[in-house]
């Protein structure tokens, strides 16, 4: 049989102060009062850091029996308190009218910061941490560090490896319910989150977050071995990548290996011919954005990358290594059938392409052929009368500047150029393969009928027989 204590006077008084809100014991250290003694004699405990209740689950030490009996009941699941709006329980009445206060969009626990809000003291708390940059909550098997005891559950949940979320559109596997969510809304192309500076819109507020660090300039995340920044650590980890000869994501096409995702997307869209980016001056089009941003730095004729040996400037980073790697006598990619040198290997690769006469840049003017894109421009120049570079001294014009070096070479008068057969010099190479000597006559006279060895040469006789028709 159970005893009870016979209650007393003292008692009594107790019941009538607590119903009256009478609270005559006060802690000297905060001001906070009390109704009785032994409250009071319990949260002074908690001012000195008295964790004589613990938990026999768990271990956590807890001030009060109170507490105590509060975290057992999350032990065993116990959530009384129920939220009438989403349905979700919680073991302590506090913590639900915190949760109420995040639907009414109650948010009195301001940063000082920062400036952001929260629905609870405890939450704030939180995010100063992450100020403060305080990560106490550490994973015992990646070492990784976290300001809240829940976001380190969340990421032992990862690796475990268990991915129970799967989308149905794609069939990708997710370890949380909030990550599928995420990936869905990509899915229905769901932008909710727009920047106010160049109106690019993300899906989840995070990756906005992450794309005004790019605005901002903040490059926080630095590779150790070379020194270059990036605005997001996941930026660096492919950087790393290529340092390490790491490339996971290979191309199905033509079986190249890139470091990312993202790279991968990128030379999938090369292969496919899908160009984005188009350049406003002359409509050339990029695949990638910093292609047509190297472009319209060459168009505006901002070079900052200087040789800190010749002094020559060029547009990008990359054409300075090259040129560096010139200085340096690296060897350069080279042409196995007439042995010209080239700085890169796409240059190369076009260079054979005009050994085998693979001619895919057609004029639609004229129909002639070229096997490179440039040399198609440069050739539309002509057709446009378009003469930029002029020579100083005769003033002759012409639309390529390699043409106006050729021409200066015969104002020098400089013929390195010699004849094996009959020793005639010439100022330029092409005129010493100009078979003669072979009597090839490759180019006949539409109107006499007459063969000539020479494009050039055709030409001035036409010219000959029209004036002497107009004698």
């Amino acid at each position: 049989m159970r005893h009870f204590r016979k209650r007393n006077s003292h008692d009594f008084k107790f019941d009538i102060d607590m119903h009256a809100g009478i609270k005559n014991h006060e802690c000297d250290a905060c001001g906070k009062s009390f109704t009785s003694k032994g409250y009071l004699k319990l949260h002074l405990d908690r001012h000195a850091g008295v964790t004589n209740h613990k938990c026999d689950i768990c271990g956590n030490a807890f001030k009060s029996k109170g507490d105590l009996k509060l975290h057992l009941n999350m032990h065993v699941g116990i959530k009384n308190h129920k939220c009438e709006i989403c349905g979700k329980g919680y073991t302590q009445k506090g913590n639900l009218k915190i949760h109420l206060d995040m639907h009414a969009g109650v948010t009195n626990h301001k940063c000082v910061i920062c400036g952001k809000a929260f629905a609870s003291k405890s939450s704030l708390e939180c995010h100063l941490k992450v100020h403060a940059g305080i990560k106490n909550q550490k994973c015992d098997i990646c070492g990784k560090a976290f300001t809240q005891l829940a976001h380190l559950k969340i990421h032992l949940y990862m690796h475990t490896g268990i991915k129970n979320h799967e989308c149905d559109i794609c069939g990708k596997r997710f370890t949380h319910q909030g990550d599928l969510g995420i990936h869905s809304d990509r899915h229905a192309g769901v932008t909710n989150q727009k920047c106010d500076i160049c109106g690019k819109a993300f899906t989840i507020k995070r990756d906005l977050k992450r794309h005004l660090y790019v605005h901002a300039g903040v490059t926080k995340h630095r590779c150790y071995i070379c020194g270059k920044s990036y605005t997001l650590k996941s930026y660096l980890k492919h950087h790393l990548n290529m340092h390490a000869g790491i490339k996971t994501h290979e191309c199905n096409i033509c079986g190249k290996a890139l470091t990312s995702e993202g790279n991968l997307k990128h030379h999938l869209n090369m292969h496919a011919g899908i160009k984005n980016h188009k350049c406003d001056i002359c409509g050339e089009a990029f695949s990638r954005k910093w292609g047509l941003k190297r472009h319209l730095d060459m168009h505006a004729e901002i070079k900052h990358h200087k040789c800190d040996t010749c002094g020559k400037t060029f547009s990008s980073k990359s054409y300075l290594k090259l040129h560096l790697d010139m200085h340096a006598g690296v060897a350069n990619p080279k042409c196995d059938i007439c042995g010209k040198s080239f700085t890169l290997k796409g240059n190369l690769k076009r260079h054979l392409d005009m050994h085998s006469g693979i001619k895919i840049h057609k004029c639609e003017i004229c129909g002639k052929a070229f096997s490179l894109k440039g040399s198609l421009k440069m050739h539309l120049k002509v057709h446009a009368g378009v003469k930029n570079d002029e020579c100083d001294i005769c003033g002759k014009a012409f639309t390529q500047l390699v043409h106006l070096k050729l021409h200066l070479d015969m104002h020098a008068v400089i013929k390195n150029h010699e004849c094996d057969i009959c020793g005639k010099r010439f100022i330029h190479k092409g005129d010493l393969y100009s078979d003669r000597h072979a009597g090839v006559t490759n180019h006949h006279c539409d109107i006499c009928g007459k063969a000539i060895t020479l494009s050039g040469d055709l030409k001035r006789h036409l010219d000959m027989l029209v004036s002497q028709s107009q004698v």
